[in-house]
């Protein structure tokens, strides 16, 4: 079930659904139903939609908002705690985590209060 969403979620990036595929991608990360190593993958994949602006959105254009940014960034910090992670995917960590701060930055000023 979760190959099936996230080849959705693939489809719904290129397609221009960004927040749909955010939405559900997630879900996905929230539900914990895959096995531990699989919420690196989803993360890796949440990166063309934490990075991208849709215009289409209103003002801000961020496709995640804060909560879903805090959400991806719990289940990373919760992986590292849990030292699920290799060695070799520090690299990646950085990457997803630095994005992910952005995103919630951008989120945050762009948020009604």
């Amino acid at each position: 079930k979760a190959v099936v969403s996230t080849q959705s979620t693939g489809n719904m990036i290129k397609t221009q659904q960004q927040k749909k595929a955010a939405d559900l991608l997630v879900s996905l990360v929230e539900s914990n139903l895959g096995p531990p190593r699989f919420q690196i993958t989803l993360l890796l994949d949440s990166l063309p939609l934490i990075n991208n602006v849709d215009e289409n959105l209103g003002t801000n254009g961020v496709v995640m908002d804060s909560r879903q940014t805090q959400v991806l960034l719990k289940a990373l910090e919760d992986m590292q705690i849990k030292k699920l992670l290799k060695n070799s995917d520090m690299q990646k960590v950085e990457t997803i985590r630095l994005a992910l701060v952005t995103n919630l930055a951008s989120s945050f000023l762009n948020e009604p209060w």
